[in-house]
């Protein structure tokens, strides 16, 4: 049992709203990384080799695509979103996302949460699995 699976074992115990999806294919992570022009992190390529997103907080690849050039084409009223990628959301338009830096790409070990509504971007986790720890334990 990989790493993730254990995890979403564990915390699919507490939360019913969890669905596991069947893992994610070498082919979509490679079509997600040139579809957004970055590479994903490996924290993420693992859980999506695992699961396939999680139907609640984490998408899909498909979903990982559709999100982030929606926001990036979609929302020219706020800073650009393209210094970010998102990976999940909270179910009311609020999206989770790591930071895209020009020089080293995308930082796995910070995780921010943009909002909508004024287009704050907040700082809430030191990588992906302490994303998900927080998430469903209510503390973000």
């Amino acid at each position: 049992m990989g790493k993730w699976i254990k995890l979403y074992t564990e915390l699919a115990n507490k939360h019913d709203c969890i669905k596991i999806n069947p893992p994610a294919t070498q082919k979509q992570i490679a079509e997600a990384e040139e579809t957004l022009g970055n590479k994903l992190p490996l924290d993420l390529i693992e859980l999506l080799l695992e699961i396939n997103g999680d139907n609640w907080l984490i998408f899909s690849t498909e979903r990982i695509i559709e999100i982030n050039l929606s926001v990036r084409e979609n929302f020219d009223c706020y800073m650009p979103l393209d210094c970010l990628l998102f990976f999940g959301g909270n179910g009311c338009g609020d999206y989770y996302g790591y930071p895209i830096a020009l020089a080293d790409g995308v930082c796995e070990n910070n995780v921010f949460m943009w909002e909508h509504e004024n287009d704050n971007r907040v700082w809430r986790a030191n990588g992906l699995e302490d994303t998900i720890r927080k998430y469903y334990n209510d503390e973000i």
